[in-house]
């Protein structure tokens, strides 16, 4: 097997088509288009969360796909919106290596030293043997699975939303320890004995309730964006008016257009823990309302 691919090694991301649709999820493009990231669409796809469906690139030429059935997609809403990875495969031409395994690519951390996933896979792939189902992920993913625990407080169960490798052997893990000090201090054993780990924090009076999305950044090359709670327009003067009834960027919340502390403290803290990158905010406030930050619109690989 070829070296696996990490986020250092991606020179082009790819958004669903649908997040286009919307003035929000376009400024979002614009902005990492303009950093001067190659920027391409997803078609069939029926919702924004592309990194949860498409498949993990392992090596230049191979991929690894699973059964994309999370148990949180159990509402009639939901499952009106999930997409078939399958029909993407076909759309772009992609020879895809199937898991049969019950995954979602959130819960997949690549790293220098193996992949990270949180242990909600034995729960969702229960009907396989524990020790048959690490042989099979070891297997496709070709390498060490570490696995830490799950707060069933957080129903998705994944891994970006905890920890990000930001240097080989080094990872950084969010500000959990602001939300949860137990779960942190799990994960923080279990971290500590494959990598040096750095920790996110953030010292405000008025804790924004979102600020756990920060983690959640999404890196090409040396090129890491990060998630602002703060709403910024990039798209100019001539592309500002807004598109379609339904589409237009409403405020409804004062937050959104208040100082949030947290959006420079993360910024600080990321551009001393990786010098050798450039640093670069997105404003995608919407997005994080709803669940979600940069890495889990995206899909990034190396091509």
């Amino acid at each position: 097997m070829e070296k696996r691919i990490l986020d250092t090694d991606t020179n082009v991301c790819y958004f669903s088509r649908e997040l286009s649709t919307d003035f929000r999820g376009l400024n979002i493009v614009i902005r990492i288009a303009n950093s001067g990231v190659a920027v391409e669409f997803l078609d069939g796809t029926r919702d924004i969360w592309c990194r949860d469906y498409m498949p993990i690139q392992i090596a230049e030429d191979t991929y690894v796909g699973y059964e994309y059935t999370p148990d949180y997609l159990d509402t009639p809403y939901y499952l009106a919106s999930q997409t078939n990875p399958a029909r993407i495969y076909r759309l772009l031409g992609l020879d895809v290596r199937q898991s049969g395994i019950i995954l979602d690519g959130g819960n997949v951390v690549k790293t220098s030293k193996g992949i990270i996933m949180v242990d909600k896979v034995f729960e969702e792939n229960y009907h396989i043997p524990k020790k048959t189902l690490i042989s099979r992920l070891e297997k496709y993913f070709d390498g060490e699975i570490i696995f830490l625990p799950w707060d069933k407080e957080e129903k998705y169960g994944h891994a970006d939303g905890i920890v990000r490798e930001i240097s080989n052997g080094r990872v950084l893990m969010t500000n959990y320890h602001q939300y949860d000090r137990e779960f942190a201090d799990k994960f923080m054993k279990i971290l500590s004995q494959h990598f040096d780990v750095e920790v996110l924090d953030y010292k405000v009076k008025k804790p924004c309730k979102y600020n756990w999305c920060y983690i959640n950044f999404l890196r090409i090359g040396n090129k890491v964006f990060i998630p602002q709670l703060r709403w910024e327009d990039y798209s100019g003067p001539k592309q500002a008016d807004c598109p379609p009834e339904g589409n237009c960027y409403k405020d409804k919340s004062k937050w959104f257009d208040s100082h949030i502390e947290e959006d420079n403290l993360a910024l600080t803290q990321f551009r001393k823990l990786m010098p050798q990158c450039e640093i670069i905010p997105v404003s995608c406030p919407r997005i994080v309302e709803v669940g979600g930050a940069l890495n889990c619109i995206s899909w990034n690989i190396k091509r």
